[in-house]
């Protein structure tokens, strides 16, 4: 967890090769042969600089260090909240517009970086630490660590989520909404201090700690690169607040329609205010809050990583391919010719109340693979993004098709969902200026008045329409789940 980058050694009979696992690529040496006595020398003179190198040049993070002897049942890893471990550390989060460092002390790793390659994005609860021993105090919070792809040294590039995230909250402290909010605490660049100077953590320090420069990858994919042409990244920390869990510990169906309103809600009051159109609405971004034990729970929508700022009168964004299948838009899936409105992110809500209904909303649903197999919903993620693209379509194109293909194969104790489902689609799908998701015959358009035929790039011209008739429902629903709640 507390690691920039990897070391490793692979032996293959009499050779051995050292391996440096960074985030776009994974790298090995020449061959050591240590049935020969230069081989040999090689793989000490590796052994003897590993053992006497700082301990950042073999790939630990030193501005977040572990905790001794910490031990503890309130800490630990696992997606589910539920710790496993007990391991803790300090880190040290900066923030770029106020210069200021603070450290806090882990409780627990929520969100640990299991892959190989990538962002590595990790996420902690934590506390601020009380400058002795391993004590903190104040509010939990959340510390988001990831490595995002730069590109330049300047990092100011429209998709920077603290950027974002600063200007959520400096507008909602002046005009304070009636839902929660990802609040931003602290936002900045890992900085490390290397040759008596402070530096931004970036691949290129890694590189340069090596003696190496990077070099940036070819733009044409089928030219063959050196190992040190990697993408530029930046390691970025936030902290911000309140502390959620998986939408997955909901209680019933009531709970998940309520948490799925208040993040919406949210969402809409941040497009409208701030400009911001999210572009990756799912399961994994939509965390449950909860004030005790018997409190109705509320919804809290995070991850601007893919945000942009757009247009406050069109709020729209160029075509562009965003999000998370299968919760992703048939125009994103596509990559229609039209601009991405809120209509596609209303759009993968509807993925999400769907996905869920059908799977289970809690952890403790499991679909066997025989039940998997008579549930047409797996072609949400199953194929290319044509075939993906081809079966939303035809799903989600009448509310017949809808309801037999569909919402008859959610599961049998959900009474609420189907009806949320059945009114979000009609909303979304059965405008009578664009109705249905496939295309007209004519899939050219109409060759006198040059008017669109699919109804999906149709529906751009009544994005505020449409919308209004969602938040309708999401409201009327909400409703609902609060009067069965308190049934």
């Amino acid at each position: 967890i507390n690691r920039r980058y990897l070391w490793g050694l692979t032996i293959c009979a009499d050779e051995v090769y050292a391996c440096m696992m960074l985030n776009d690529g994974f790298f090995v040496s020449l061959a050591m042969r240590i049935s020969e006595l230069a081989g040999r020398n090689i793989l000490i003179s590796w052994l003897v600089r590993w053992s006497m190198c700082p301990e950042d040049q073999l790939g630990y993070d030193p501005t977040m260090r572990r905790v001794p002897d910490t031990g503890g049942a309130d800490v630990g890893v696992n997606t589910n909240d539920n710790p496993v471990d007990g391991i803790r550390y300090t880190i040290d989060c900066y923030d770029d517009k106020t210069k200021k460092k603070i450290k806090y002390v882990t409780k627990r790793t929520i969100a640990p970086a299991d892959t190989l390659l990538g962002r590595h994005t990790r996420c902690f609860v934590a506390t601020r630490y009380s400058g002795s021993g391993t004590g903190s105090s104040g509010e939990e919070v959340v510390i988001k660590d990831v490595w995002l792809p730069a590109t330049d040294p300047s990092f100011e590039c429209q998709r920077n989520e603290i950027k974002l995230l600063r200007k959520i909250r400096d507008t909602f402290e002046q005009d304070t909404p009636d839902h929660i909010y990802p609040k931003l605490i602290v936002g900045g660049h890992v900085r490390l201090n290397q040759k008596n100077r402070s530096m931004i953590d970036t691949t290129d320090a890694i590189f340069n700690a090596a003696g190496v420069d990077r070099i940036d990858p070819p733009s044409d994919s089928d030219t063959d690169s050196a190992w040190n042409q990697q993408l530029l990244r930046a390691h970025r920390r936030i902290v911000m607040s309140p502390v959620g869990h998986s939408i997955k510990t909901v209680q019933n169906e009531a709970e998940l329609i309520i948490v799925l309103a208040e993040a919406m809600q949210c969402y809409s009051s941040i497009l409208s205010k701030c400009g911001i159109l999210h572009r990756d609405i799912s399961t994994n971004n939509i965390l449950v809050v909860r004030d005790g034990e018997n409190k109705i729970p509320r919804g809290l929508l995070i991850d601007f990583d893919i945000a942009v700022e757009v247009d406050m009168r069109i709020r729209s964004t160029c075509p562009s391919i965003s999000g998370t299948m299968p919760y992703m838009s048939i125009a994103n899936i596509l990559y229609l010719d039209t601009p991405r409105t809120a209509l596609d992110d209303w759009e993968s809500l509807l993925y999400v109340v769907c996905w869920l209904a059908t799977v289970g909303i809690t952890s403790s649903h499991h679909v066997s693979d025989a039940e998997w197999e008579n549930k047409q919903i797996k072609y949400w993620h199953i194929g290319s993004s044509g075939e993906i693209a081809d079966a939303k379509r035809t799903h989600m194109h009448s509310s017949v098709n809808f309801q037999s293909i569909i919402v008859d194969k959610f599961r049998e104790q959900y009474k609420l969902l189907p009806r949320f489902a059945i009114a979000l689609h009609k909303a979304l799908f059965g405008n009578s200026n664009c109705p249905g998701a496939c295309l007209d015959d004519d899939d050219d358009g109409n060759m006198y008045t040059d008017c669109p035929s699919d109804p999906l790039v149709k529906r751009g011209a009544y994005v505020d329409e449409i919308v209004a008739d969602l938040e309708i429902v999401l409201d009327e629903f909400k409703c609902k789940a609060q009067a069965a709640l308190k049934a």
